[in-house]
């Protein structure tokens, strides 16, 4: 369960951090710098999260929570992008 979880979490948190960058910068001419800040802080947001339900994240994880979060945020704020 809590390996489903690692893997869970970081698509959601990265699926929302798209859809705010998609709402914070949709007016913005200069949108990507900002938008790769949203994708960070989401990714540094992780460090609190798991620790709060019982997951203990280690060194190697952090690759994997990466990529999943920052797969998830170019997917969807690209859909949103192009809607």
């Amino acid at each position: 369960m809590k390996d489903l979880l690692k893997a869970l979490i970081p698509i959601l948190l990265g699926s929302v951090a798209g859809i705010l960058s998609m709402l914070l910068t949709q007016s913005l001419r200069e949108r990507d710098p900002f938008g790769i800040i949203i994708l960070v802080l989401s990714i540094y947001v992780h460090k609190f999260i798991f620790p709060k339900i019982g997951i203990k994240i280690e060194p190697k994880d952090w690759a994997g929570i990466s990529f999943l979060s920052f797969a998830s945020w170019y997917i969807s704020w690209t859909l949103l992008l192009n809607s």
